[in-house]
């Protein structure tokens, strides 16, 4: 299902959304957790570089109580995998290969969610587009997508 990609080289990086993610105690941009949405192009890693605890904000909207059996099993597998801290949060793993329709889908249920404590300019204006259209690059030119945390 998932393939570890372990790899030295550094990679490019083609967009850094870290600037969105000041931590709201200290300052620091996530305070220095970074994620990275990485694929191989040409023979070389590029990536995309944005605040992980920012990024899990969004991911958490599913995370309360009363969400059913039912309700929590139709979830993206990319957001099961943030709330049970498997798969590509298995923070054991430098580089974790993820599924590119799932990701999609779970980009846009965060852009659809209708709660308001979880809609946020930041997510629709930068990360959705930049996501979006790197991993459909990643899709059309037949790569693989890694997210390394």
């Amino acid at each position: 299902m998932s393939e570890n990609y372990q790899h030295q080289e550094a990679p490019i990086i083609r967009e850094d959304l870290t600037h969105l993610c000041l931590c709201p105690c200290c300052g620091a941009p996530d305070c220095g957790e970074e994620y990275m949405l990485v694929t191989k192009s040409e023979g070389r890693l590029e990536a995309v570089l944005f605040g992980g605890a920012s990024f899990r904000m969004y991911l958490n909207y599913w995370f309360y109580e009363g969400i059913t059996p039912e309700e929590y099993n139709r979830l993206p597998e990319f957001v099961r995998q943030n709330n049970e801290c498997i798969g590509w949060q298995d923070i054991s793993v430098e580089r974790t290969e993820i599924n590119t329709d799932d990701f999609l889908f779970t980009l846009e249920s965060i852009k659809n969610n209708s709660r308001s404590e979880y809609q946020d300019k930041d997510f629709e204006n930068y990360y959705y587009p930049v996501f979006k259209s790197f991993t459909q690059e990643v899709i059309r030119k037949g790569q693989k997508l890694y997210i390394s945390i």
